[in-house]
């Protein structure tokens, strides 16, 4: 245990500290509460725009608007995305790559975008698909494939200092994150971990179920190592397209996604990247950056003041 000498530099330092503390009315919660995780939109916030309508012309709006990455959408963008992100000294925030439980599992052309993203923070975020619709349901043969491939997906990304999350995605063979929870845990490997998406989950998990999503948030929190969030409403959707109640602007629907963050945050000690997912939302794009932006600097200041 360090001594700080009553009269030395450090010991006047530390005093003053203390005091500065009491007078303002600090206290360890308060700091505790200063929220610092990275913020990004998916690149669908601003996707198919016709004013903004290259990848440079995206990124500097995303920049510009206070965000603090974006998504790198699937293989076939990296090039255009990287490019722009160097250009405006910007940071990709997750990279969302398929893997197809059938041959060929992976894109040639990943091994060498994960080392040209070495040291960048990018998550490398793999959806399981299965091309041929063989397999729907999880079952030992598909589930051996995707551990030996995200397994070998994992030791690139650790040979370039990254992370990996596995995406559970509606409708795909990796869509419940208890399922995803199972791969990570027989990947077994410290920088391979899963993802939590708020819309993936509404569309996949029944009513009586929901109530044990913080216990479920629980268990997967020290795996746990990315966050998309959305306005939602708390339905059991009958719509043909069930995005029209799951994925609407942040800060909006009936689903308490403050709620859920502050959760996440405050009681789980989440520290990782949260994410805007903006799929199919209706609108004039660069007014969703803007609101989006918004909702989440009003998310912040209401976690900065709960005691």
């Amino acid at each position: 245990m360090i001594k700080y000498r009553p009269g030395s530099w450090w010991y006047v330092r530390l005093t003053a500290c203390c005091l500065m503390g009491l007078l303002s009315g600090t206290t360890t919660k308060t700091w505790s509460q200063q929220i610092k995780n990275e913020f990004f939109p998916l690149h669908n916030i601003i996707r198919g725009d016709s004013v903004y309508d290259t990848y440079s012309k995206q990124v500097a709006l995303i920049k510009n608007a206070g965000y603090d990455g974006i998504e790198i959408s699937q293989i076939d963008s990296f090039e255009g995305m990287k490019a722009a992100l160097d250009q405006h000294h910007f940071k990709g925030s997750y990279f969302y790559v398929k893997l197809n439980v059938e041959d060929p599992y992976i894109d040639h052309r990943l091994e060498g975008y994960i080392q040209r993203l070495k040291g960048s923070g990018t998550i490398i975020a793999p959806f399981v698909t299965s091309d041929s619709k063989k397999y729907t349901d999880p079952v030992a043969a598909a589930d051996s494939i995707v551990i030996s491939r995200i397994g070998q997906i994992g030791q690139w990304a650790h040979e370039a200092g990254l992370q990996v999350a596995i995406y559970p995605h509606y409708r795909f063979y990796v869509q419940h994150i208890k399922h995803s929870l199972d791969l990570v845990r027989k990947i077994n490997q410290n920088n391979v971990g899963t993802s939590f998406n708020l819309c993936h989950w509404l569309a996949t998990t029944p009513a009586g179920e929901r109530k044990s999503l913080r216990a479920d948030l629980k268990t997967i929190a020290p795996y746990l190592k990315l966050v998309t969030l959305c306005g939602a409403n708390d339905v059991i959707s009958a719509k043909r397209n069930v995005w029209d109640d799951y994925i609407l602007p942040l800060g909006t629907g009936d689903f308490d996604t403050y709620g859920l963050l502050s959760y996440i945050i405050q009681e789980l000690h989440y520290k990782g990247p949260v994410g805007a997912q903006c799929y199919n939302i209706k609108g004039p794009k660069p007014e969703l950056v803007r609101t989006t932006m918004q909702a989440w600097l009003d998310y912040k200041d209401r976690l900065k003041s709960e005691k």
